[in-house]
């Protein structure tokens, strides 16, 4: 079972993209993140370690990147549990809408999601804003 959120921009789907797939900007819009570092392009297979203000630092791996789209950012916060956070852009009018979801897997996933899904989704709302926000700030003309 997957929770989401999801908000419109006026930023259009390209600009919101390249914030997105630029991790050194996540800490500039993302209220919770402190760094993001990767091991390598932003691509399919390229692991990493974000910090976080919640959390702690986490190794990280990207999964399922389609540029200018989608991707996928997996890591392992609570034992026997995978937490799987999808992220996606697409066209709307003359802006874009973004959508974040978690999916948490393993033999507790399905506790885990029960437990705290939808309180994990809730705090997308700000990290949404916050990359529209920046996105539309920071839009190439």
């Amino acid at each position: 079972m997957a929770h989401s959120r999801s908000r419109e921009t006026k930023a259009p789907p390209d600009q919101v993209w390249k914030i997105w797939s630029d991790t050194s900007t996540w800490a500039k819009w993302n209220p919770d993140v402190l760094s993001v570092a990767l091991d390598g392009p932003f691509a399919s297979g390229t692991t990493g370690e974000m910090r976080t203000k919640a959390g702690g630092t986490h190794r990280i791996r990207l999964e399922g990147v389609e540029a200018d789209h989608r991707f996928r950012l997996e890591t392992a916060v609570l034992p026997a549990s995978k937490f799987a956070f999808q992220c996606e852009v697409v066209p709307v009018g003359r802006g874009s809408r973004i959508s974040q979801a978690i999916a948490i897997g393993g033999p507790l996933g399905p506790v885990f999601s029960v437990m705290m899904g939808e309180r994990i989704a809730s705090s997308f709302v700000p990290l949404l804003d916050g990359l529209a926000n920046y996105a539309e700030a920071n839009a190439s003309g």
